[in-house]
């Protein structure tokens, strides 16, 4: 079987040849998503733009455009997102506690192409919340078809872990703490819990 080490021209890109071998082996699986903590499961994250190239090469971008790269990692991404535990929205217009922006880093070394698959995390507010910079490891074999999932799943796990993170949506929680009834979880938005209101439930009548 043919197996590939983060191959660019697999992906349409072709930066290198160096960047694609042909290797018979046993090949990296995709790892599991590390779950975020339970106590700020569901909170959702804006995903609205495509990510970017980010390079020196205009060739580059112009070949990821055309094989449709960003669209696979973002599309990927927001798998990933899911499977920590984390909601996803297209629409800024929703309630949402964090607003996403993805991008590939790619950089031409001497004997290699250095990739970073890159998911800047914000406030609604626009504040910095956490900054991952996952690298593809050198020398790491995976399937073809599974080289964004292998990226994704290792950017949402620290995602996943990340102590900013957590931070942060515990402290939205506290400020807007979820309507809950007895027996139910809370569903939607930290933030569109406000005055104790969840989409879906009927705010009670002043009195």
């Amino acid at each position: 079987m043919q197996l590939t080490a983060v191959s660019w021209i697999r992906l349409g890109l072709a930066l290198a040849p160096s960047a694609c071998h042909d290797f018979v082996g046993t090949t990296t699986p995709v790892p599991p998503v590390h779950r975020v903590p339970p106590d700020v499961a569901g909170a959702v994250v804006l995903v609205d733009k495509d990510p970017t190239i980010e390079t020196t090469d205009p060739n580059h971008v112009v070949r990821a455009n055309e094989q449709r790269v960003p669209q696979g990692y973002r599309a990927s991404m927001e798998t990933a997102l899911g499977l920590a535990g984390l909601r996803v929205t297209h629409a800024a217009s929703e309630p949402h506690d964090l607003v996403a922006k993805l991008a590939i880093a790619v950089t031409e070394e001497p004997t290699y192409t250095r990739q970073v698959y890159r998911c800047g995390l914000a406030a609604p507010t626009g504040e910095p919340v956490e900054q991952i910079d996952w690298t593809w490891p050198r020398g790491t074999y995976v399937a073809p078809n599974e080289v964004f999932d292998f990226a994704t799943h290792n950017v949402a796990t620290e995602i996943a872990t990340s102590p900013r993170v957590a931070a942060y949506l515990r402290k939205a929680r506290q400020a807007h703490p979820p309507a809950t009834s007895s027996g139910t979880s809370p569903q939607g938005s930290i933030r569109a819990s406000r005055a104790g209101w969840e989409p879906g439930t009927r705010r009670s009548a002043a009195r």
